[in-house]
């Protein structure tokens, strides 16, 4: 006679409660490899936006050393600081304001050529929440005009919604020495 290796004949499977057990339990570690996965993917989404907007703030801030930097935002030699806002608040390319402005002048062509990387920009926007572009002059030392400055601080602020909730802000700077006073 031939002896079985796995005890009694009649007890061939799983019971219920053991296949209940074994079902619960994987739809546990499913469901914690789902909110991984998930979160895998909201962190690179971020962090691919957030290059995008370390670039885009990089390259505004590099066009912007590049000749006398109040001129570009059309500041007087007596101003003690120019600021200027571009903001995209759809994903359309000509939905940012300002507008494009008319001229073939270095700074009119500088800020058009920003306003385009902002408007080309894959930058999310949501409802009430524009991605923004924000360069902001500064004399230094400080109380010093443009005119009498001997460097001028060139800040770039990048800013979106992340997801529609999430405020996100990329912020390069960098000093620009007038030549005049070296």
């Amino acid at each position: 006679m031939i002896q079985r290796r796995f005890g009694n004949p009649a007890s061939r499977g799983f019971s219920l409660s053991e296949v209940l057990v074994a079902v619960a339990l994987l739809s546990v570690i499913l469901l914690a490899m789902f909110g991984l996965v998930t979160s895998g993917v909201r962190r690179a989404y971020g962090g691919k936006k957030m290059t995008e907007a370390t670039i885009l703030a990089q390259s505004v801030m590099e066009r912007a050393n590049i000749i006398a930097p109040q001129a570009l935002l059309s500041a007087a030699p007596t101003d003690t600081t120019a600021t200027r806002t571009w903001s995209k608040p759809g994903p359309a390319a000509g939905s940012v304001t300002p507008v494009a402005e008319v001229g073939t002048a270095t700074p009119i062509t500088e800020r058009n050529a920003w306003r385009a990387l902002l408007a080309n920009s894959g930058l999310p926007v949501g409802a009430g929440k524009p991605a923004t572009l924000t360069v902001t002059l500064t004399p230094l030392p400080a109380g010093r005009t443009f005119a009498t400055a001997a460097a001028i601080r060139i800040i770039v602020n990048v800013g979106w919604a992340e997801y529609g909730t999430r405020d996100r802000v990329v912020q390069v700077q960098t000093l620009n020495i007038r030549s005049a006073f070296i």
